[in-house]
This record gives C-alpha cells, structure tokens and sequence, in this order.
C-alpha cells in the first residue's frame, strides 16, 4: 500500500526491512559488474542484512512510539498528560462518589444539606440538599466528603449517621437504584483527550459553549461529556446538559448523571460564569431503543466456508417477513424457554447454537438447542444450560435471541463502544427557538445522536470479517424531542440487540 503524503514509512517485520537491504545490495552489485551477486540465505550478504533488519526494526518501533505519543488521539499516560499540559488545562482532582440512601424514619423528620454519615471504610459523606418531611423507605440524596475510588459503595451495603436527629434510624442502606459511584482516584486517558479535543475545536473563551464545556469536564472526573442549548430559554440563557459514561463493571448501562454529581458540576459552572446569565445545569434522560443488525458473514466451515463468521451451517433463526426483524423471548422459565421465531425451519437439536442478549450485563450468553418442540411463532427450545444473565437471574420476557457467531462476545462489546459514543438529541422543535438552540456541539459533527449507517460502520471498520451489515429493525432511529424545554434532552440507551444473517 502507497504511504500518504507526511506518513512514516513503517515496515511490517524485519523480513521486509531485510530484504530491501538484499535488493540494493544486488542492484548496486550488478551496477559494478558483479552478474550473480550472492544474496541468497546462507551467504554473507544474507547475514549481514539480517542483522542490519533486526537492529533497524528496533529503530522503527520506537519512532512509531513516538509519532503516537506525540498524537492526542493515541498518546496516553505520562505523554498525554505531556500534551494536556502544553495547552494549559489543569488536573482534575479526585472526585467524591454521588448517589442515594434509603432511611428509616419513626416519623416524618427533616434531613438537612450537610448532614454525616460513615461509610464501612471509614470515609465521610453527607445529604446533598436539605430533605423535608422525609419518611421510612424514601431514597436521600447524598454525596462523599471522601474522593476516591474507595468512596464507591454497592446496593444493599450499610451507611451509619454520625449525630442522627431524633425519629431517624442510625443505618441507611445504599439504594439499588442509585448506588454510591462516581467516585475516582484521578481522570481518565479518555477523559484527557475529551478535554484536550474541546480546547482543539470549540476553542473555549470569554463564556462560550466551548467554555462551558471545558468547565464542566474540569468540575468532575467522571463527567464523560457537556452539551450546550443555547438560548434554549431565550435570551442571556443556555442550558447545559451533562452525560456520564456507562459502568460495565457494575453493571450500570444508564448515561444519567446523579443529581448530586449534577449539582456538582452546576456548581463548578456557576462559580465561572456571571450571574445575569441564567444557566440551567441538567442531566439527560435516559431513552431505551431496541436494535436489530443484520450481518453478511463468511460461512461455518461445515458450510464450506473459512470458519471466521456463523458458528453453524444454518445460522437460526433465519428472519422472515413475521418477525419484524427480531426475535424475542415469549417465555423464560425453569421449565419452558419459548421463542417467537416465525421461520418453519426447525433448529436441530444437539448443532444449533443461538446467543441471547442481557439487557441487565449488555453480553451475548451463547448456549446449545438440546431439544425443540413447538412451531412457527412458538418456538420451545431445550437448551444446554437456563438461559440466564450474569446475575443468574432468568433473561427478561422481550430480550432478543439471535444465531450465534464465532465472533459475537466481540460484535456485542463494539455493540456497548458504539452505544456509548452517543450524545443527546435536541432539546426543542420549536422553530421560534431552533436554529440558536440547537444543540452543541451540532449532533452532525460529534457524539451522534441518532442510530444511522455510521453505527453500521463502526461495527465494520472494527470486524474485518464483517461483509455487510443493515439494520433489521429500530424502535428509535433518533431520541424522541421533549414538549416541553423544561424536560431533559434524551439520549438512546440500547437495551434488547440481536444479530441476525443477512
């Protein structure tokens, strides 16, 4: 392949760099008058110029080691920390943990802002926002004094109040739905060159939505990215609506930010920003979207094929016209596990694999057909294992099942890569606002917001074996606008995937 103007000349081992060194070596003997120069393996000119490649290859791997860590989108540690400082943007510090306690109450009682609790390890948090007329079971919302990784907390674990007022229980559990995370010991690569790309395109200055941006992501750690609406409410207003990251970890797929972590960084723009300005800090709402793919892989090898694609001759199910373009979970229990498969092609027991998506750990969980009974839009499957999640909880009635592929564990985790790359949608339709407040930066340019061919292509660029691939189905193509510009902006959650032959 021909190098592009500016590129460096990397070579793919030092084979190749020897045998450039054996046809100079030639070419300027027979320019002598040598006829038969010896360069064939053995001779002293073959040894020579191995020696000389393996020398030289070193030599080229270290000035490709430093072109990438020259580059923001591929330097990382101590040289992107390089180029952050180069352009002036500080470290951001430890962030605290944000998230709920549920409480217990003998009566109605008020929790002020500021109120202590002691987590199990020792580290300090406290009620964010004064509580009033708070009763049994209600989830409080709190922050770590603490930062740190270590002020995280799982569901279910206890918390103990340091000078409880009267009518409240000295413990709280951490809620389930919104546990103690967020919390980090330092920023992330990703999150560095966020910040660095933003002063690089948007150049931040004199209060503009670049600025707010950069603000934002200097505020928390663990803030992924900003988007800016301006005059979304007029004008002197803007509002700026916060994103955080998925947690595959913990197994937290959602993209909103807690409102302590919110408030955090509405704080931190606040104390930048002047005060005439009305700016409403906001997370995004989270959106669910099923998806449907379609892929062209090469053929199981007991098709004939190179083994690379479909584990099976006869990937199933085949989609047909009934089913819309997915297949779902009917039934998921210890005794019948059914499918709404409308194909009339039968599995075949003990050779048909499928995989079965978890909204609960996004992952494909592959497993064996046994035995089938059942037709067409009722499928009843035995399968080699329960089909279960990672929780080894029963997968929910509605998660799609799909033919399986050598490859889907890695289809799956380009599936998550893609999902979080995506931004917000707008935060109005109304044309006496749009165009000022469309969204920045414009849905266009950076963090799509829609599930469009570009999606396709990730999945492409990253799986080589991929031949084709088109969308089977889409519950949402774009998030929905809310009515009203006092909601949220929505942002896709990917929630049931499947991935069918094409």
């Amino acid at each position: 392949m021909p190098l592009l103007p500016g590129e460096i000349f990397i070579p793919r081992n030092a084979a190749e760099i020897r045998d450039d060194i054996l046809t100079d070596i030639r070419l300027e003997a027979i320019a002598q008058g040598v006829p038969n120069p010896p360069v064939e393996p053995g001779s002293d000119w073959h040894v020579f110029a191995t020696a000389m490649a393996n020398v030289a290859l070193i030599q080229y791997a270290n000035i490709r080691i430093s072109e990438d860590n020259g580059d923001v989108l591929s330097a990382t540690g101590p040289e992107l920390d390089a180029i952050r400082d180069a352009y002036g943007l500080a470290v951001v510090p430890a962030t605290p943990a944000t998230g709920r306690v549920v409480v217990a109450v003998l009566g109605p009682v008020t929790l002020v802002d500021g109120l202590q609790f002691v987590l199990p390890n020792g580290l300090l948090g406290k009620v964010s926002g004064t509580q009033l007329a708070v009763t049994s079971g209600t989830e409080i919302s709190v922050v770590t004094i603490g930062k740190g990784a270590d002020a995280n907390l799982a569901a279910d674990e206890v918390v103990r109040w340091v000078s409880p007022p009267v009518s409240l229980e000295s413990e709280a559990k951490v809620s389930f739905n919104e546990p103690l995370t967020g919390g980090a010991d330092e920023e992330s690569d990703a999150r560095k060159r966020d910040r660095i790309l933003n002063r690089l395109r948007n150049v931040p200055a004199g209060g503009n939505w670049g600025f707010m941006i950069e603000t934002a992501l200097n505020s928390l750690a663990t803030l992924q990215y900003a988007f800016i609406y301006p005059a979304l409410g007029g004008p002197a207003s803007v509002k700026v609506a916060v994103v955080k990251d998925v947690d595959p970890d913990n197994l937290d797929f959602s993209r909103q930010l807690g409102s302590g972590a919110t408030a955090i960084v509405r704080g931190g723009i606040h104390d930048e920003m002047p005060s005439p300005m009305e700016i409403v800090v906001q997370s995004v709402a989270d959106e669910s979207a099923d998806v449907g793919i379609q892929l062209q892989l090469p053929d199981a090898a007991a098709a004939g094929g190179n083994g690379l694609g479909w584990k099976d001759a006869a990937p199933w199910p085949p989609l047909v016209g009934g089913d819309a373009g997915r297949v779902s979970i009917a039934i998921n229990t210890a005794a019948i596990f059914r499918v709404t498969a409308v194909t009339a092609t039968s599995p075949v027991a003990g050779q048909t694999h499928i995989v079965i998506w978890s909204d609960v750990d996004q992952k494909f969980n592959e497993r064996l057909i046994t035995a089938v009974a059942g037709g067409s839009g009722a499928w009843d499957l035995t399968l080699d294992a329960p089909a279960v999640d990672s929780q080894n909880s029963f997968i929910a009635v509605g998660a799609y099942i799909g033919p399986s592929a050598v490859n889907s564990e890695n289809y799956g985790d380009t599936w998550g890569t893609v999902a979080r790359g995506l931004g917000p949608g707008e935060n109005t339709a109304d044309v006496n606002r749009v165009p000022r407040s469309l969204r920045h930066p414009f849905v266009e340019d950076e963090w799509n917001s829609s599930l469009t061919i570009k999606q396709l292509k990730t999945l492409i660029d990253a799986h080589e074996e991929i031949i084709d691939a088109e969308w089977s189905f889409r519950s949402l193509t774009t998030p929905t606008v809310p009515a009203s510009v006092s909601s949220a902006p929505n942002i896709l959650r990917p929630r049931h995937f499947g991935i069918y032959s094409l």
